[in-house]
């Protein structure tokens, strides 16, 4: 199983000095980074697809149990029907072949789809059926979706419902699934929020892998209550920090310390 932590992506200047050290260039952060979570989702992949030299970059500046997420592109989940026609599919596997070059370190997909989604039976199923043997979790927005047996139908097909807590609370459990994904999206919590996070993610981990990620914009580094901050603390606690530095590549193509 795993525990897998961190935020929505990492290219964040701001957090210097707290997270990243004053001089840093950009193009180390993610190493730097990997230094101190073991996963990040990637929204990038929302809005285009990502040219494949990028992506196997991002694989390079990452230990080998670092995991990324992926959302999907919009074109996947903003669109006029819900239910996957023959160029959904076709752009389906361009997307995947974007994201071939992590490999192993590509945890699971998000599919988050607009908060006008209405809830649509027949399109979920076809989806299901068209995301058979990958790992995904679905974001369904708007409260029509907001059923039991819509969560037993996803898990069922091999995904799960995102859990996205925008109000500093603590859910009980986490939908069922052969993963659990998570975003914890509230400003800030309590410490008693905190605290309850971290039991609800490490009893879920037992039993599969859960990847849960802390708001990323408009909240200083540094905090332990939000944000980066937060997922910082949540890694340390969880005993989950890389033992050192993630391995960069050099312009040889050799890999060398952070």
């Amino acid at each position: 199983m795993g525990l897998h932590i961190g935020t929505s992506g990492w290219a964040y200047p701001e957090w210097r000095p707290a997270f990243y050290p004053q001089g840093l260039p950009q193009s180390r952060f993610l190493a730097h980074y990997a230094g101190e979570m073991n996963a990040c989702e990637v929204n990038t992949t929302f809005y285009g697809l990502q040219e494949e030299s990028a992506v196997a970059e991002w694989a390079a500046a990452t230990g080998d149990d670092f995991r990324f997420t992926a959302k999907a592109h919009r074109r996947l989940t903003h669109v006029a029907r819900m239910t996957p026609g023959a160029p959904w599919l076709g752009f389906l596997r361009q997307f995947l072949a974007s994201l071939a070059p992590l490999e192993d370190r590509l945890g699971a997909l998000l599919f988050q789809y607009a908060p006008t989604r209405a809830r649509d039976d027949d399109g979920l199923a076809a989806v299901l059926e068209a995301l058979a043997g990958l790992p995904f979790a679905i974001e369904l927005r708007d409260p029509s979706w907001a059923a039991q047996e819509i969560e037993e139908a996803i898990a069922g097909g091999g995904g799960t419902v995102c859990v996205s807590e925008t109000e500093g609370m603590v859910p009980d459990r986490l939908p069922p699934g052969p993963i659990a994904y998570v975003r914890m999206r509230a400003d800030r919590y309590s410490e008693a929020a905190r605290d309850a996070w971290l039991e609800l993610l490490l009893r879920e981990a037992a039993t599969r892998p859960v990847f849960a990620f802390a708001k990323h914009k408009d909240i200083p580094a540094g905090d332990p209550l939000g944000g980066v901050g937060m997922a910082q603390w949540l890694v340390d606690r969880a005993g989950l920090r890389p033992a050192g530095p993630a391995p960069v590549s050099s312009p040889g193509g050799r890999r060398r310390s952070s």
